[in-house]
């Protein structure tokens, strides 16, 4: 998944977290050393039991032989191919959607999101006709003390291009180029300029295929998670002004041609360390068309020694449980935006937790459909969605690792955010003023 666009309440949390190196870890905060090959263990934890091999998976990312015969992907590898252009065959189709995101928090507290995409919405409006069917990107800095400088920018075709080989895309004054362990930002518009490079200090992570097909194989959503943790340098300029940059960064890569609000009922998604623990926790739930099917995500990777610890998305083995809604702090802010969620991993002896808890800090919240047109209106009503939301909030993790040779557990900080596709109740009161113009991305 990925996030564009940042409030100025970030900067207390970031700042947090840049105070403590970005990886806030408690006293008491253990770990025996790593012995097994843990690459192997992460590979046997894929969903088992589900039908032959022959078989193509549905409603859940693909894990047989036939899903990676298919999708042409090897097992135990991902190649420079997976994060190039994907969806370049059927670009001309406005419901088909792509996007390559990054985002870096620094030693210093500054923040820098940079997005790439092949539509306005990406994905995130039904029906959303030729009028969504453009370039664009989002290049956000956010000093430490709030302020944010950049914003959102549409292009022509003619101003867009992208290699179907490896990541190297070129849009307007924009490049994002990479071969899946370093990558490179470069760009200057209005008031912000970039000049980045992430190395990352784990490898690449693919839940299977990385492909959920709905249904069928017509329709499918894609993520690639290339850089789950890395280091950052470079520079950013902001106002003509020069600074140099180090900190930490993350890429992930994310197509497909199916609307989410026709797919997904609601996911919730987090992010963060814990030591030096990379922690992502996934729980995507599928509208009732597609058996209410629930696809979770749970990794762990040591970013000292670049082991993966847990790769793991078998709903057998991973489970995520919401807590029930407690109050926002603020009374601007509804009950069902402020909760906890905790994730379990369970593979025979093997077990791991981790929770993500919402802090006060609140990050965005977006309506992803501000001003529908009477179409869309109509196909919501048919959907039953009455409204379409996105929360973000600073949260604290808190991480337990009970495995055969490595027993820890700490508490860092990270990102936890919510796309509820079929809300009953009403968002943030000042949503509409205080978060940016267009919709975020997750």
């Amino acid at each position: 998944m990925a996030h564009e666009t940042a409030r100025p309440s970030r900067r207390t949390f970031l700042a947090r977290a840049a105070t403590a190196g970005a990886l806030a870890a408690v006293p008491g905060l253990a770990a025996s050393a790593c012995t097994r090959d843990r690459q192997t263990q992460a590979a046997a934890a894929t969903p088992s039991g589900t039908g032959p091999e022959g078989v193509l998976t549905s409603n859940g990312y693909g894990h047989t032989d036939a899903d990676f015969a298919r999708s042409g992907l090897k097992r135990d590898s991902v190649q420079n191919w997976e994060d190039g252009f994907r969806t370049s065959a059927d670009n001309d189709d406005p419901n088909v959607f792509e996007w390559w995101y990054s985002d870096f928090t620094g030693d210093d507290g500054t923040v820098v999101s940079f997005t790439l995409s092949t539509r306005v919405d990406d994905g995130f409006v039904p029906e959303p006709g030729e009028a969504g069917r453009k370039p664009k990107s989002s290049v956000i800095v956010t000093d430490p003390d709030g302020t944010s400088h950049g914003g959102v920018h549409t292009y022509g075709w003619d101003e867009f291009s992208s290699s179907k080989d490896h990541c190297n895309v070129h849009l307007g004054p924009f490049t994002f180029t990479g071969d899946l362990k370093t990558y490179h930002m470069k760009g200057k518009s209005g008031d912000v300029g970039v000049d980045l490079t992430l190395t990352s200090t784990v490898a690449p992570f693919r839940p299977g295929t990385g492909i959920i097909y709905f249904g069928d194989t017509d329709d499918y959503f894609g993520w690639l998670c290339v850089v789950p943790s890395g280091t950052a340098t470079g520079t950013i300029t902001v106002n003509g002004e020069k600074r140099s940059f180090t900190g930490l960064g993350y890429h992930d890569h994310n197509w497909g041609n199916r609307p989410f609000p026709y797919s997904v009922e609601h996911w919730r998604w987090g992010r963060g360390t814990v030591g030096p623990y990379a922690v992502i926790g996934a729980d995507l739930h599928l509208r009732k068309e597609y058996g209410s099917a629930v696809v979770p995500v749970f990794l762990v990777d040591d970013t000292k020694s670049g082991e993966r610890l847990v790769g793991a998305f078998d709903p057998q083995t991973v489970t995520a449980q919401e807590s029930d809604p407690v109050a926002h702090p603020d009374s601007a802010y509804p009950d069902d935006y402020f909760s906890t969620v905790h994730w379990t991993y369970r593979n025979g002896k093997d077990q791991a937790d981790f929770t993500f808890t919402d802090t006060d800090q609140l990050i965005v919240a977006r309506q992803y459909v501000t001003d529908p047109t009477q179409a869309q209106r109509t196909a919501l009503k048919k959907l039953g969605i009455d409204e379409i939301w996105y929360t973000r909030y600073g949260a604290r993790n808190d991480l337990t690792l009970s495995l055969a040779d490595l027993h820890a557990a700490g508490t860092g900080t990270g990102t936890l955010e919510a796309a509820q596709f079929g809300l009953r109740s009403a968002p943030p009161k000042n949503a509409t003023s205080s978060a940016s113009p267009t919709r975020s991305a997750s």
